[in-house]
């Protein structure tokens, strides 16, 4: 295939039969494939190709439908490889038609369960541009984090949806407390420099310099909400963010109670943050990931 194609391998420690079925069977497929929220299977005399119709629900009632054909094949003892096409002739869906295998490759580690897929686009030159600079990563992301979730069915009993559920509650927690951390050093400290934010430097003494500990201090909380992505499965930063706003406006209430006092006040936005912390710290380390993954074929 060309080097656009979509390329995604996991190793999975459990047995081919249980790898098969949950990817053959159409009612378990549908259950860690985040690419489809429907397959069915339509009837097939033997030999026939197996075709079959699928649905991807996106939401508010929008949704893609098509139909495609795969035949699996037993190439060797170790090695099962399940070829496929498929098409949509929705003009809603970017895609129009690809072709892909899966194949199943037994080793001594531990199954190499294995995907490899492209597709023709529609709209035109603006349809390549949108494939190229989002949907195709995100194609390529959601198949990896698909192939996680599978695996980890195999391989401890964890069911998908348990999966997802635990993948999405972790990601809202995160992005939540990263926005936080974002906003309020980007917002009232670096863009505004609001004066209830030079308050406490003038308080202690340091009035002649609260307009550079500010900024500082903007800074260091932008850059905690930005950490807080980029190192998207650490539980210690996750627990860091949330917890360190307790001990600063324990700080700041003892040294001013009324700060407690006022609507909207900082001991509100401060539980809030705790909770999201602790949320997104215990999930952290538990959640599938794409990273799991290789993304590439290995060379040989």
């Amino acid at each position: 295939m060309s080097r656009d194609a979509i390329y995604v391998e996991r190793l999975v420690s459990g047995p081919l039969d249980a790898v098969w079925e949950r990817t053959q069977e159409p009612d378990e497929h549908e259950r860690w494939d985040l690419r489809f929220s429907e397959i069915d299977y339509l009837p097939r005399a033997e030999g026939e190709p197996q075709r079959f119709t699928y649905a991807t629900h996106v939401g508010f009632g929008l949704g893609v439908e098509g139909t495609g054909e795969s035949v699996a094949t037993n190439e060797d003892g170790e090695e099962t490889t399940s070829v496929l096409s498929f098409r949509s002739d929705q003009r809603r869906s970017l895609i129009s038609e690809g072709r892909g295998f899966w194949r199943y490759v037994e080793t001594d580690d531990g199954l190499r369960f294995l995907t490899e897929y492209n597709y023709e686009t529609r709209w035109g030159p603006v349809g390549a541009l949108v494939d190229r600079l989002a949907f195709r990563p995100l194609l390529g992301w959601a198949t990896a984090l698909s192939f996680d979730v599978l695996a980890r069915w195999v391989e401890d009993g964890t069911p998908p949806a348990t999966s997802f559920r635990s993948f999405f509650a972790h990601a809202v927690a995160r992005v939540g407390l990263a926005l936080i951390w974002v906003y309020q050093g980007l917002v009232p400290k670096l863009l505004v420099g609001h004066p209830a934010e030079l308050a406490p430097f003038r308080r202690a003494g340091l009035g002649g310099v609260a307009g550079e500990a500010v900024v500082a201090l903007g800074v260091a909380e932008l850059a905690v909400g930005v950490a807080l992505l980029g190192w998207w499965r650490s539980s210690w930063l996750a627990y860091l963010a949330g917890l360190a706003p307790v001990v600063l406006t324990a700080g700041a209430v003892v040294t001013d109670p009324g700060v407690a006092l006022g609507p909207y006040n900082p001991v509100v936005t401060t539980v809030g943050m705790a909770a999201l912390g602790l949320v997104a710290g215990r999930l952290a380390g538990t959640v599938p990931t794409a990273a799991n993954c290789l993304r590439t074929a290995p060379d040989g």
